[in-house]
């Protein structure tokens, strides 16, 4: 699974390399729609479709300490839309200089989203109940995508255009894929 997807962990896009193990760059096997809880079906836990190589940075981060726990460990035995299953899954999704990922909608920051959510409808709700569900605006890939942000306009402010379509082009054509991605495609496809 971790080949198939790049090297990257199926929900925030870190980079994952082995199984289990260390928790930095370890991934464990992730159902999609899980195993138990009110929504699991314990009949999908060998389905090859509903897995996923996901991350294990916040393993072990205890619940009460939810606001530090991403990815699985946030999602916990619930149910989220399947976009990762949807070959255009970013299309459903931006991101902006803070380093949030956002519903592709009406606002540019997730603090706009929270306070409208009664607002939202279709797939940019649904959107935001993933992003909140799976915790992917926690401080800690809110500031490690900020950096990644930051390096990345640094370098595409002094390159032309046609350096950056080689860029992009190098980034899809890798076996494994640089982490957060998306991101980093969403940028550059913005200076070219």
């Amino acid at each position: 699974m971790r080949a198939e997807q790049h090297g990257i962990c199926c929900y925030c896009q870190q980079s994952i390399d082995h199984f289990q193990g260390a928790l930095e760059g370890g991934a464990h096997n992730e159902h999609l729609i899980p195993e138990k809880g009110p929504d699991g079906d314990f009949s999908k836990q060998m389905d090859y479709g509903n897995l996923y190589a996901c991350c294990i940075d916040s393993k072990g981060t205890p619940k009460r300490e939810k606001k530090k726990r991403h990815c699985g460990e946030a999602k916990e035995d619930k149910l989220i839309h399947p976009f990762i299953q949807d070959p255009l899954c970013s299309s459903f999704f931006r991101y902006n200089i803070l380093g949030e990922i956002i519903p592709n909608g009406p606002y540019d920051r997730w603090e706009d989203y929270e306070k409208n959510v009664t607002d939202l409808t279709g797939l940019v709700l649904k959107a935001y109940q993933t992003i909140s569900t799976l915790n992917l605006n926690c401080n800690f890939l809110k500031d490690d995508r900020k950096k990644e942000i930051n390096r990345l306009i640094s370098i595409i402010s002094t390159i032309d255009k046609a350096r950056i379509q080689a860029m992009i082009q190098n980034f899809e054509n890798r076996e494994i894929y640089p982490r957060y991605v998306d991101m980093l495609l969403y940028y550059m496809r913005q200076h070219v």
